[in-house]
């Protein structure tokens, strides 16, 4: 009897603890994400000329990876297989251009949002704007690209200062638990660090902008840390940047360690301090690994795992950990024509597959600088060598074989969207087109160097120099005849030299490539405008239009052809038909503006003025114009 009142007295005890027990308070999210960003050039990392006392504090403070890869050298493929554990073959965004995240995929926000967590993100760039498919579950997604000061890029990236001033305006209006995500954009080409970075980095702006975008960091981290109470936080490189290893300035055609070996720390709840993992893990277990620190079920199908298993116990009593990590970058295929590189690591091994297949041991030789397949002697490779890339090329062919994904579909872009990635290096798509099926796809190995005399030429018909540009970008073509930027680049010379027929021409072998793409039959367009060939013209800015109804560019470029005819009324109307299709520019709104105050319709004149500025604040004409007729 004793004993039975004890238990219940017991019971009684335990069940009061339990009622006065707060509830442990649910963790909120930080995801930081950092553009273009090397491991290499962190001081967490070993860097010792890097200033990025906020990384490294946060380092101490949690788990340092040591060897995280990217699945691509690509700002959107990368994120969207950070957010839905998937490598890009399978959440289908394969490209900055012309691929979107497929709908159907699930996503690490939706999941999180569908929980209970309030939602936001803020990113720095237009490559990762909501048509990309990765706004899915945030209440809030700012992807405004603002017009500053910074650099002239600005209308297409903003500063780490202007995204973090933007979450702090937010914040307020969140309430924990929350999940936020990041975008720092800065590290990207060109490297132009505000001052005092620029000073003390003169001679690498790249470390400039990573410490910039460190001392930003550090002020989002301490007001989202007051904020939220209980707090995990990621950051992520999404890839890196050659900086010139093996031939490459920046990033996208290779797949080499100097864009895919990037930095990965988790801190905060759940995250014990002070540790490393040496394994290698890659960016698509990122989200697995969250959603345990959460007790949050997996999302279905991932490829990536949970790492928490690598830091929650004794490091005097490591756990196997055996991965294998799938890697792809399709630009060269889809931009110039050329073979894509894939590959797979595994236990240390990177394959390469190629024309000439590549095989690294990267625990012996991390920056790649040691092809087995190719000893530098001349010699052959050795039996473990033959049958090590025999069974990764064998494990990958295997993955592949499951590949859905296809080609790019160029009308599904906004080409305002593409001219912007383009003029941060990411150059448009050509697809199947009209190509050579049995001429075999160009190692990038040989046609890096192609990109130089593509960029050379550029730079000298911008320069006032096509004729030495037209003849660089023939001497590419006579190699890579499948190069569609580099076409429609030698249209551009020639039509600055105004050589309307030869600048056609171009651009026909263009659309033969490339049928599909509207930004080939605008420029044939303008070349046909040009050569006074008004029926053809027309033709050629309705297909453009056709297959992009909200191309800015064509609106305006088709108008003020009109224009030259002396059609002042098709031209307006063609600018209202711009605008009833949803195109939001300024210098629409401003140009029709223009017309209509040459009919004699001030207010719409001014309607549009007023729209013109709503756009760009920073646009003088229609601020001068409006003030002028305000003064009348």
């Amino acid at each position: 009897m004793i004993r039975i009142i004890t238990a219940a007295v017991l019971g009684a005890t335990l069940a009061i603890v339990a009622v006065c027990q707060e509830p442990e308070p649910v963790p909120s999210v930080l995801i930081i994400t950092m553009d273009t960003t090397r491991a290499d050039h962190l001081g967490c990392y070993g860097a010792e000329a890097a200033a990025t006392p906020n990384l490294d504090r946060l380092a101490t403070r949690g788990v340092l990876f040591e060897n995280a890869i990217s699945p691509a050298p690509l700002t959107l493929p990368s994120h969207a297989s950070i957010f839905s554990g998937l490598v890009p073959r399978r959440h289908g965004a394969r490209d900055n251009l012309n691929f979107t995240v497929d709908p159907g995929v699930p996503l690490l926000a939706d999941r999180l949002s569908r929980a209970g967590w309030s939602t936001g993100a803020w990113v720095g760039s237009v490559v990762l704007d909501r048509s990309a498919g990765l706004a899915r579950g945030f209440s809030i997604y700012d992807d405004t690209v603002r017009i500053g000061e910074r650099t002239a890029f600005d209308y297409k990236e903003r500063a780490a200062s202007q995204v973090v001033d933007a979450v702090l305006e937010d914040l307020p209006a969140l309430q924990p638990p929350f999940f936020l995500w990041v975008h720092l954009f800065d590290p990207h080409l060109p490297y132009v660090p505000p001052q005092p970075y620029r000073s003390r980095f003169k001679d690498s702006p790249y470390d400039g902008e990573i410490a910039f975008m460190d001392h930003e960091i550090g002020r989002l981290l301490k007001a989202v840390e007051a904020k939220a109470g209980t707090l995990v936080v990621a950051v992520a490189g999404d890839h890196g940047e050659s900086l010139g290893e093996h031939g490459e300035d920046s990033h996208g055609v290779f797949i080499y360690q100097s864009t895919q070996h990037v930095p990965l720390i988790l801190a905060g709840h759940g995250v014990p301090a002070g540790r490393k993992v040496a394994e290698r893990v890659g960016l698509v277990d990122l989200a697995p690994t969250l959603l345990e620190l959460l007790d949050l079920p997996p999302l279905p199908g991932t490829d990536g795992r949970s790492t928490t298993s690598l830091f929650r116990g004794s490091p005097a009593s490591p756990v196997s950990w055996k991965a294998a990590y799938e890697l792809e970058s399709m630009y060269g295929r889809y931009a110039y024509g050329w073979e894509p590189p894939r590959a797979l690591v595994k236990d240390g091994a990177k394959y390469i597959d190629l024309p000439r297949p590549e095989l690294y041991d990267l625990d012996a030789a991390p920056l790649e600088t040691a092809d087995l397949l190719h000893p530098t002697d001349g010699g052959k490779p050795t039996g473990k060598v033959t049958r090590t890339a025999r069974k990764l090329r064998s494990t990958l062919a295997a993955r592949l074989g499951q590949d859905q994904g296809g080609e790019p579909d160029p009308a599904d872009i906004d080409p305002e969207r593409r001219a912007a990635l383009e003029s941060l290096g990411y150059l448009g798509g050509s697809g199947t087109g009209d190509r050579d099926p049995e001429r075999p796809l160009i190692d990038p190995k040989d046609g890096i160097r192609w990109v130089q005399d593509l960029e050379s030429g550029r730079r000298m018909c911008n320069s006032g120099k096509p004729e030495p540009g037209i003849d660089a970008l023939r001497r590419l073509l006579a190699r890579n005849p499948d190069n569609v930027p580099a076409l429609l680049t030698l249209a551009g010379c020639n039509l600055a030299m105004q050589r309307p027929e030869q600048a056609a021409n171009a651009c026909l072998m263009a659309r033969d490539l490339a049928p599909e793409d509207s930004l080939v039959w605008f420029n044939l367009a303008n070349a046909r405008a040009m050569g006074g060939q008004k029926t053809k013209a027309v033709e050629a800015y309705e297909q453009a239009l056709k297959l992009q109804p909200r191309f800015a560019d064509a609106y305006l470029n088709y108008a003020a052809f009109l224009m030259r005819s002396g059609d002042n009324a098709g031209a307006a109307k063609l600018l209202r038909r711009a605008r009833d299709n949803g195109v939001q520019d300024p210098d629409v709104e401003a140009e029709l503006g223009v017309l209509l105050l040459k009919t004699g319709d001030v207010e719409g004149a001014m309607a549009g003025f007023r729209r013109a500025l709503e756009l760009n604040p920073y646009a003088e004409g229609p601020r001068r114009a409006l003030e002028m007729l305000r003064n009348k």
